[in-house]
């Protein structure tokens, strides 16, 4: 089905969800001083009203993370295989748009090590977008996560999601940090939850009250827990520079926010060409808005410059308006992006999709005779 079909509700809750990531890297990752000597340090607790807002704001790409992961979980639960231009596709635009920002890097007169130029050119490998690195992955296995779905009968997959969730979302969640090596099963995690509501749990995600309410507490309790975890983290310090661990993509409040979100969104049955035009450049937007050598070298020397312009006071504002300039900059670009450069990658994807299938019918018609002649 093209984008332009789709529901648009549910297109619009992942513009929401990129639009939450823009804002999250608008946020400084590295300690960063105002002119009034406060220093604001990202996921560590603070005693200071602004810091605690702009933390909110640093957890908010997170949030984004869930909604399109719970999003492409649902869809892709009715996909039976892998769609090869699809993979090559992606790859391939990781691929260049890492390449476009480090010739502009080294045309600024920047110096790369050699190692960040292999970075640079294996991208993917090296995860210099962790989020797509680990969704071709998750893109990749979900023909195999599907067969064993539909192998389980109910109890079973409800037993297997609630391990999954019980490991992630329980266990892995109260050690507060990170899942690092485990973001990919936390993508599982997440893939089984979803499943297990779609089959058996078609009620529930149709009820607009039961997700009302679901979306609207687990809102105002997320919110809570961050306030909890901060004024805690000021007074223990186990827990003082884990404040993005408790709220990253495991945690159990927002994997019920994003599924009631996506029930209600999915119930609607609008359509809007430009909603789900913008939604189609998803991930267009999240590669070219944060590169990690813009992040390194460009993005550090924005934030003195548009603090001074804006004011220390207004250091949420800033921020806000930063996120908000890279949301719609990426837009223009990945537009730009999809009618030019993106043209020829996906005739090339194509191209690659042909050898791929010749490939494997070969290893068929080999196999098949391989069989006659044992026969």
């Amino acid at each position: 089905m093209g984008h332009q079909n789709r529901k648009s509700g549910v297109e619009l809750i992942k513009i929401l969800s990129v639009v939450l990531i823009a804002l999250c890297h608008a946020v400084p990752e590295n300690p960063f001083t105002l002119a009034n000597g406060l220093t604001y340090i990202d996921g560590t607790a603070t005693d200071v009203p602004q810091f605690i807002a702009v933390s909110f704001i640093g957890g908010a790409g997170l949030i984004g993370d869930v909604i399109f992961i719970v999003c492409s979980s649902w869809f892709l639960l009715d996909s039976k295989k892998i769609s090869v231009s699809k993979i090559a596709t992606m790859i391939l635009n990781v691929l260049i748009i890492s390449l476009i920002f480090m010739s502009v890097i080294l045309a600024l007169g920047y110096k790369l090590t050699p190692m960040t130029i292999v970075k640079q050119v294996f991208p993917t490998i090296f995860q210099n977008n962790w989020f797509i690195s680990y969704y071709i992955v998750f893109y990749l296995l979900h023909p195999l996560f599907n067969l064993i779905i539909e192998k389980l009968d109910k109890l079973t997959l409800g037993i297997a999601a609630a391990l999954l969730f019980f490991h992630c979302s329980i266990l892995l969640y109260a050690l507060g940090a990170a899942p690092s090596t485990n973001k990919f099963l936390c993508f599982v995690n997440i893939y089984f939850v979803v499943a297990y509501f779609k089959k058996y749990g078609q009620k529930a995600c149709a009820s607009k009250k039961l997700n009302v309410i679901l979306c609207i507490s687990s809102a105002v309790l997320y919110i809570a827990l961050r306030l909890l975890l901060n004024y805690l983290g000021l007074k223990i310090d186990y827990l003082h520079d884990r404040m993005l661990g408790y709220v990253h993509i495991h945690c159990p409040l927002l994997i019920v926010f994003s599924l009631s979100l996506f029930n209600l969104a999915n119930a609607s049955t609008w359509h809007n060409k430009t909603v789900n035009y913008l939604s189609s450049l998803s991930l267009l937007i999240y590669i070219i808005h944060h590169n990690n050598l813009f992040a390194e070298y460009i993005q550090p020397m924005w934030y003195p410059f548009f603090l001074e312009a804006v004011g220390e006071n207004y250091f949420v504002l800033s921020v806000l308006t930063l996120g908000v300039i890279y949301f719609v900059g990426s837009v223009i670009l990945a537009s730009a992006y999809r009618f030019s450069i993106e043209i020829l990658v996906k005739k090339l994807s194509g191209k690659i999709e042909l050898g791929v299938m010749k490939i494997i019918d070969k290893i068929k018609k080999s196999r098949n005779r391989g069989q006659q002649i044992t026969l």
